[in-house]
């Protein structure tokens, strides 16, 4: 993912955008990936995929628990939220400000 940036960023677009999607199944399916891509964030160096995790990944999800078919998915997409903020809230302010922002 991380070699080739060509594919890496429409991927990281949708699984941003997933998270809008009046889609449960759609949001069900991309969790594993985005818990992935935290952890992926977290085990690297990579300054842009710990920003796009940290900002765009951490906003979208949070959006995403406003989306009301995605309830049943609530407890973890609020795990991915907790795991973004605690693994990466020290090593980037990104999650710090975002969080702020939305409260």
């Amino acid at each position: 993912l991380m070699l080739n940036v060509g594919t890496a960023l429409p991927a990281l677009r949708i699984t941003v955008e997933v998270f809008s999607w009046t889609d449960s199944e759609a949001v069900t399916k991309v969790i594993p990936f985005c818990g992935a891509l935290i952890h992926l964030a977290v085990a690297t160096n990579r300054a842009e995929l710990r920003q796009f995790v940290g900002n765009d990944l951490f906003s979208s999800i949070i959006q995403g628990l406003s989306v009301e078919l995605n309830a049943v998915v609530s407890a973890e997409l609020i795990g991915l939220c907790r795991e973004i903020y605690l693994y990466l809230s020290d090593k980037d302010p990104a999650p710090k400000q975002v969080f702020f922002l939305r409260s």
